[in-house]
């Protein structure tokens, strides 16, 4: 039996890293059911990185509990540095650190049958501040609204591609 929902994790990670679950009809991604989120939950999380990274790989395996064998899919932002950003905090790196701690977490298996994959940060700015308010999904955190414009694009991109949604749930195909 396969499940009748799927969760997506959307995560802008940095010293404060904001967070984003989404859960909607799997025949909404898989079949020709309408788009709908059925559920929303978001929350920041702040102190080191490698708490902050643990703490995400705790919610996601809760996020697993939800649907029988059909891990979330994590969607963070992929960090990239700006030639022309002249910086040396080491803070500006955080996001980089917290992805690479998430890779471990997913190669350790301690992200339970979760995905993650990794989009640019600039992919998510279409779905600018407007379009949240329509959704009723504008949040003033910056953070949680970074990580809710990233799941968001990622459930748009799963819907405009199979190739995409089957990377990000191959066991709900």
């Amino acid at each position: 039996m396969t499940t009748p929902e799927l969760h997506l994790i959307g995560v802008d990670p940095g010293g404060t890293t904001g967070v984003t679950r989404l859960t909607v009809p799997r025949l909404s991604i898989f079949g020709d059911e309408p788009p709908q989120i059925i559920e929303w939950d978001y929350f920041a999380l702040n102190g080191p990185e490698a708490k902050q990274a643990t703490e995400l790989a705790r919610y996601t395996r809760e996020t697993q509990s939800l649907s029988y064998k059909i891990g979330p899919a994590i969607v963070s932002e992929l960090w990239t540095q700006d030639p022309r950003f002249k910086s040396t905090d080491p803070e500006a790196l955080s996001p980089a650190r917290i992805n690479a701690m998430l890779e471990l977490l997913l190669y350790q298996n301690l992200l339970g049958d979760a995905t993650l994959t990794f989009q640019p940060r600039g992919i998510r700015l279409s779905i600018d501040e407007d379009k949240l308010r329509k959704m009723r999904m504008y949040v003033k955190h910056k953070d949680i609204r970074a990580s809710t414009q990233h799941a968001v694009m990622g459930l748009r991109r799963a819907r405009q591609s199979l190739e995409f949604a089957t990377k990000l749930w191959p066991e709900a195909v």
